[in-house]
């Protein structure tokens, strides 16, 4: 009996946690934070069950030392339950802001929920007004369980507010995702408890996180593995948004080429080359906000879009001055250069975005061809 309870509540959940871990290992992320978070969700997660394991299979066999091992068992599943949380509060802030700094202050607030809950679940031992184990060794709720449950979904309660409230710029992607989560998990974990159920809170909750990882895999597939930012299919992806018959709102789009990047792959080599790439790729991720749009376009070309009322003048003036700031570190044996082009792009204009994405093309290259005829595209090499 207790054998067949335990492999119903956690054999499916625990498998679906392995699989997840077996594939993410084997692909390629540039974003190392997010990915350490996600695996540490998945890994508390799975201590957690596994804890949870062993607790249906010992819960009511008899024994003092099967009493003394389901104690141990059960802090140890409390611990990391709310560990999985805390951590999934982290990775999910990470998704929508991006922002280490933030991060910070975010792993503040969960390692205070877990060390008060650590500190409650001790001082629960003596008391047992979260839980007991009876003399014939079989768990009992406390009268102040609920307690447990307020403090365990803190860090949920958290992401809502943070999502929701904080996060001007929230993509719907995310927000389901936090409704997910937060939905199915609180509702398996309820059901448990009203109808005496077992098992219900790891289905519910493993099915989030492989929701979360389609959410990370159909993320990746728009970025590109050698700079970290947008790929040639997030920006296809974006114009069919911003061109679509349902479009309002103009982009002014910008169309950036580095000037002499054959010269350095041909000189200095293929490795150099695709550092120039990474340090133009950051540079445009440091100048743009979280609302713009930025992508690699292909070999040594870049696109930005921006709102129509952002001022995207001054938008490449500070790209400029970040690239001015990276040459003059003397870092690289070579010297960035851009020649770029830009202009509005109006939906349900008389324009074709094909016409248009033509038209700020040429405008690039006009702007190399001034450079040259003015001598100023190697002035500073």
């Amino acid at each position: 009996m207790h054998i067949s309870v335990a492999l119903n509540a956690i054999l499916g959940s625990g498998l679906v946690c392995i699989l997840i871990i077996a594939d993410y290992t084997q692909k390629y992320n540039t974003d190392t934070f997010q990915r350490e978070a996600f695996f540490r969700v998945l890994l508390s997660a799975m201590v957690a069950m596994l804890t949870d394991f062993v607790f249906y299979m010992l819960n009511g066999y008899s024994g003092r030392a099967i009493y003394y091992i389901l104690h141990i068992d059960l802090l140890i599943y409390y611990a990391f339950q709310i560990a999985s949380f805390c951590y999934l509060f982290i990775f999910i802030d990470y998704l929508s802001f991006k922002d280490l700094g933030r991060i910070k202050n975010i792993t503040k607030i969960a390692w205070a929920v877990f060390i008060i809950h650590g500190i409650i679940l001790l001082f629960n031992l003596p008391l047992g007004f979260y839980f007991y184990i009876t003399q014939d060794n079989v768990f009992v709720r406390g009268d102040k369980y609920f307690i447990r449950m307020v403090l365990s979904y803190f860090p949920v309660l958290m992401v809502i507010f943070d999502v929701f409230f904080f996060n001007k710029n929230f993509k719907k992607s995310q927000a389901y995702l936090t409704f997910f989560f937060t939905f199915f998990s609180v509702l398996g974990s309820t059901a448990d408890i009203i109808f005496n159920t077992t098992g219900l809170f790891w289905s519910c909750y493993t099915s989030g996180l492989l929701y979360a990882y389609f959410f990370i895999v159909r993320a990746d597939s728009k970025i590109d593995s050698l700079t970290g930012i947008g790929n040639r299919y997030s920006f296809n992806e974006f114009i069919d948004q911003v061109s679509g018959q349902n479009a309002r709102q103009p982009y002014s789009v910008v169309m950036i080429d580095m000037d002499h990047f054959k010269e350095i792959n041909d000189t200095l080599g293929h490795l150099e080359g695709d550092n120039a790439l990474r340090d133009m790729a950051a540079i445009i991720k440091g100048c743009i906000r979280y609302s713009d749009f930025a992508a690699r376009y292909g070999g040594d070309e870049f696109v930005l879009a921006t709102q129509k009322e952002s001022d995207v003048v001054r938008l490449m003036e500070r790209i400029q001055q970040a690239i001015d700031n990276q040459n003059g570190k003397n870092v690289r044996p070579y010297k960035i250069q851009i020649s770029y082009g830009y202009d509005v792009f109006t939906p349900n204009s008389d324009q074709s975005i094909e016409a248009f994405l033509s038209h700020i093309d040429s405008l690039m290259y006009k702007h190399k061809a001034a450079k040259k005829r003015r001598g100023t595209d190697r002035e500073n090499a």
